[in-house]
């Protein structure tokens, strides 16, 4: 009952607290008779409070955008933009952000706000960086990197070298990155900001680090621990020894490492920041590990672990599970290891639905808890509207100017009730429709789930059974001599071990993109050879079908896009064609060539496809399955991969198809001339620099 009591009495405090900022910001508000004092008023507020009061700062936002749009104020209008962008960034809603994002700079455009426009696309390059659109984010920052040159703003400049850095160490060039950091470094340098000199050396370290070159990068974390001597800092000192350590373990000085890591390892403790503590207790498990001293290796596992699951954390509990598995392996602890391998097995299936759950669960609470916040608000007033009515009564028989005053203090009160109450329902709405979008990802995740099971139960099976029985043919049939069936049965046995290997390629390729870890990277390609190797490796296929394979194609075609993707997407297309033309028939590839783009055909004298099945062709939960001309199974995982892997570079795959005529497969992909432009702008602005 007590319990009950203060959470009451919170849920009370924070609503009245919630009014209070509002009635402060209502009452700047009709203090200001300017429009556009109220523009500038609203942003800078935004501006401060958008990491704090999410809801209240997009609603705030919402109407400064229509105050501004009132009376052309354009730069106003762009900045209350970006609040709504800052929103949606911080929600982690990056596609919603680029609108806004793109919709502010239409608006500095148009006031001229050449500051304003070139922060914009800063900004905007952050968000492409986030989503590893590495040439449009390297493009946005050349543009405001020439005009902040222009006007010297050596803050800007900063963090757009920063910026650009951090790109180049993504696309794995290592020299320009360092070459960007140190642009950096000097402007840090001579503006003596030793918070800057930090992120600089320990970004120039890392690059070190990752090109090997550990002695240099120890240099740099040296130069961190002068900087916060002058600037002491506890996380920053704990995480530069915890990055010497590292270095000095790659370097195979192990006693170094344990002395760094340990330090690490105390100042950790003062901070009292478990997840940290794991990080560091893990490096020093793995220095035990690597000099095979497994016994003291095992006691620092086993302290990461059991804080893994004092924090929940279960990508840590995962890992720890995973190491312990292979320290009691090598102890010879063959149960326990197993136990531990099991454990790590679950996390790693349950580790998706449980953040899902997780996510929706806080949502759900969240939701009802601001249900009853606005009941015990609403309470509130009626209870404080009641109070104010009998005093006021009182008063009207003592003085008719107290009933005045009464009069004036309630259509104040009811007018700052009526704002507070729109703005709790609105609040209420959009967390409404965000668990609606929850739940809906939710179910296409295990609409997605179901089909792989059943791809997996049904047609990887057998293929195997398949297998399995003509081993036991093989068996009886060189026990009786039948060496012309013995032949057969082993074709048949190679055809349906190809399935297999068609299909497992095909699952891993899928799964791997799907959980965001095959690497996406383009490069600058050419057609001739690609399509001719996939014509080697099919043609054995296409001589048993009688299938005559042509390739109409003489000069050399380049194109932009990723190899491996790029060839899974032919092999699906010229083994689909093979599955489903008839013995005598031709598969004939070609391409139509524009500025941009390059659109290869591949098309078939096949019994065709129906328009209800083409309507379904790539969806994954279309359960429906097709046969080949000689019984070969389908089962729509190879088409959907085309279609995530020609998307994925830019391009787009269309299917045209007759009954029993052939069907044609086109597919566009991005021309090697339309990369020459970005690439000629980043070959001037490197050297020039």
């Amino acid at each position: 009952m007590q319990k009950l009591k203060i959470l009451l009495l919170l849920l009370i405090h924070s609503s009245i607290t919630f009014a209070q900022r509002v009635e402060l910001v209502e009452k700047k508000l009709d203090s200001i008779s300017d429009i556009n004092l109220k523009i500038e008023f609203l942003n800078n507020w935004t501006g401060k409070n958008y990491s704090k009061l999410p809801e209240s700062v997009l609603y705030y936002s919402n109407q400064n955008l229509e105050l501004a749009k009132s009376v052309n104020n354009y730069s106003g209008a762009g900045d209350a933009l970006i609040r709504i962008g800052l929103i949606n960034k911080k929600d982690g809603n990056y596609s919603e952000t680029l609108k806004f994002y793109n919709q502010a700079l239409q608006n500095y455009e148009l006031g001229k706000d050449s500051l304003g426009r070139s922060k914009t696309i800063l900004n905007r390059g952050n968000i492409y960086l986030n989503q590893n659109k590495f040439n449009l984010a390297i493009n946005d920052f050349f543009i405001c990197l020439k005009y902040f040159e222009k006007i010297n703003d050596q803050k800007l400049l900063f963090a757009t070298y920063n910026n650009i850095g951090l790109v180049y160490k993504n696309l794995k060039n290592f020299e320009k990155s360092y070459y960007y950091y140190n642009k950096s470094l000097n402007i840090a340098i001579n503006t003596k900001s030793g918070s800057s000199l930090y992120y600089c050396y320990n970004n120039i370290a890392n690059i070190l680090s990752i090109q090997n070159n550990f002695q240099e990068a120890l240099d740099y974390y040296k130069k961190n621990l002068d900087v916060l001597k002058e600037a002491p800092n506890k996380y920053k000192l704990a995480q530069t020894y915890h990055n010497m350590g590292s270095c000095f373990f790659e370097m195979g000085q192990y006693p170094f490492a344990l002395e760094y890591l340990n330090k690490s390892l105390e100042l950790k403790e003062k901070i009292g920041n478990k997840n940290l503590l794991i990080s560091t207790i893990n490096s020093l498990a793995h220095v035990y590990y690597q000099q095979e001293l497994y016994t003291k290796a095992l006691i620092y596992r086993k302290k990461a672990h059991t804080l893994a699951v004092e924090t929940k954390n279960i990508e840590y509990q995962k890992n720890c599970n995973h190491e312990l598995f292979k320290i009691f392996t090598h102890l010879n602890m063959a149960d326990t290891a197993i136990f531990y391998f099991s454990q790590y097995e679950l996390l790693k299936d349950s580790i998706f639905n449980h953040e899902n759950l997780k996510q929706i669960a806080e949502i759900q609470e969240k939701y009802e808890s601001e249900k009853k916040e606005t009941q015990i608000t609403l309470l509130e007033k009626v209870n404080k509207s009641r109070m104010w009515q009998r005093n006021s009564l009182i008063v009207l028989l003592i003085l008719l100017l107290g009933y005045a005053i009464f009069i004036v203090r309630s259509y104040y009160r009811n007018k700052k009730t009526h704002r507070l109450l729109q703005l709790q329902n609105e609040r209420i709405q959009w967390h409404k429709t965000l668990l609606d979008q929850k739940n809906e990802a939710l179910s296409d995740s295990n609409k997605t789930k179901n089909r792989l099971f059943q791809i997996i139960s049904h047609d990887l099976r057998s293929p195997l059974a398949s297998v399995y029985n003509i081993a036991q043919l093989i068996k009886i049939f060189i026990q009786q001599r039948k060496y012309q069936l013995l032949e057969e049965s082993c074709h048949d046995m190679e055809e349906s071990i190809n399935n297999v290997l068609s299909l497992t390629d095909n699952l891993l390729s899928w799964s791997l993109n799907q959980s965001g870890k095959l690497p996406y990277k383009p490069a600058i390609l050419s057609l001739k050879p690609l399509l001719e190797n996939n014509l080697r490796t099919y043609s054995s296929v296409a001589k048993q079908k009688n299938i005559h394979l042509q390739l109409l194609l003489e000069e050399t075609v380049m194109v932009f896009a990723d190899r491996q993707m790029l060839d899974t997407v032919i092999r699906n297309l010229i083994n689909n064609s093979l599955k489903f033309t008839k013995p005598g028939g031709v598969i004939a590839i070609g391409l139509n060539q524009s500025d941009n783009f390059v659109e290869l055909w591949i098309k078939d004298s096949g019994i065709g496809i129906s328009e209800d099945q083409i309507a379904h062709l790539f969806e994954i939960d279309y359960s429906q399955s097709y046969n080949g001309t000689n019984g070969e199974k389908g089962n729509g995982l190879g088409l959907l991969l085309c279609k995530q892997f020609i998307e994925q570079n830019k391009g787009e795959i269309r299917v045209e198809s007759t009954l029993n005529l052939g069907t044609t497969f086109r597919i566009t992909i991005p021309a090697a001339e339309n990369t020459n432009e970005i690439a000629s702008i980043l070959s001037s602005n490197a050297n020039s620099n």
